[in-house]
């Protein structure tokens, strides 16, 4: 078998294939909130990588499916941005969904005047990234060819301004960025190489293969950037945003000494209507707060640690005679929870084995 350039590359798409199935079975599995953003992480794996890694692979020659690959990847444009801006530009919103709005109407015309035009079949052009437009063979109207400028410019300028913002208007130095600076510097340098491919499309005028390795880099990069994230992403998207978190210092905010007065001298976590909002409520404070303050302090959301000192709670209260007596049931509703099927699953998670064995042990 000759292993020519072109086999290559063709094998290369296919690797891409199977790992973004990977990472999609991941990301479907793992992530847990929010719902927003698991769908926006999804959709970059599926529509910006795998969708275009597929037609890519079945094409027959550089030119074909070019219009499909543009438009997938400039989705997966837009669920990159709005994935950034959930996780650190909550008061961006606005901005990203207007950018949004605006490259799916781009994306709309460009389809729609590729398919009703046979001048628009792109000439003499590589499988590349969405940057990649100008040597397109497109013989769009004036305000078409404006919209293309306006897109790549708008896509390059906001992930720029993002990039500036946190390198030098957030603090490294906190809780939150030290939990996720390694895999922020990572996803910053795929942003450093979308920067480069957009420079490299205006330098070098010829058909390059060099523009198809550097896609397919970059997609199985960003693909491992997704299925390498903390696992702090996976369980509390839906508690911050990283953006407002940074420059805070939450230390003194909460006096210890309160915090452990309610929360372990009054057991608290044995209310079973145990939650944020309702401690944050009790001692006066935020429920942001709260947060804040349980994750710096233990590495777990509030309803981990209730539940984590509930079935500590549990392994004492087994030894005293007073409890003998008592069933699981019993006890599960005695440590504060709602029943018994919801204090297996803790207990399997912060103990281990089976709670009925452990009882039996020390009855013994």
């Amino acid at each position: 078998m000759k292993f020519t350039e072109d086999y290559i590359i063709h094998n290369l798409y296919f690797s891409v294939i199977l790992l973004a199935v990977i990472v999609f079975l991941d990301v479907l599995i793992r992530f847990k909130s929010p719902l927003q953003l698991k769908l926006y992480i999804s959709s970059i794996v599926v529509i910006g990588i795998a969708s275009p890694s597929v037609f890519s692979f079945l094409a027959s020659g550089p030119d074909q499916f070019v219009l499909q690959i543009l438009v997938f990847k400039g989705i997966g444009g837009i669920s990159l941005i709005q994935a950034l801006t959930i996780l650190y530009f909550q008061k961006y919103k606005k901005l990203a969904n207007a950018y949004s709005i605006f490259t799916l109407v781009y994306l709309l015309l460009l389809s729609y005047y590729s398919l009703t035009n046979e001048f628009l079949i792109p000439k003499n052009n590589t499988i590349t990234s969405v940057m990649d437009q100008r040597e397109f063979d497109y013989d769009l109207p004036v305000f078409g060819k404006t919209l293309s400028y306006i897109y790549l410019i708008s896509s390059n300028a906001i992930l720029a301004f993002y990039i500036y913002t946190i390198l030098f208007k957030y603090s490294h130095n906190n809780l939150y960025f030290r939990k996720v600076q390694h895999w922020t510097i990572a996803l910053f340098f795929f942003i450093a190489l979308m920067f480069m491919g957009f420079i490299l499309s205006f330098i070098l005028t010829r058909n390059n293969s060099t523009f198809q390795y550097v896609s397919i880099g970059g997609s199985l990069y960003l693909l491992l950037i997704i299925l390498y994230r903390p696992n702090f992403i996976n369980k509390n998207g839906i508690k911050i945003s990283f953006g407002q978190a940074f420059n805070r210092n939450p230390i003194n905010e909460i006096k210890s000494e309160i915090f452990n007065y309610h929360f372990f001298g009054n057991f608290y976590y044995r209310n079973r209507e145990a939650s944020t909002s309702d401690f944050a409520e009790l001692i006066g404070v935020n429920k942001e707060l709260i947060f804040n303050y349980v994750y710096q302090n233990y590495s777990m959301s509030f309803d981990e640690l209730v539940n984590k000192n509930r079935i500590d709670y549990f392994v004492e209260i087994i030894k005293d005679p007073k409890f003998k007596n008592y069933t699981v049931e019993a006890l599960a509703l005695e440590v504060g929870f709602a029943s018994r099927q919801r204090f297996y699953q803790p207990f399997k998670k912060y103990h281990g084995g089976n709670p009925s064995d452990l009882i039996e042990i020390f009855n013994d």
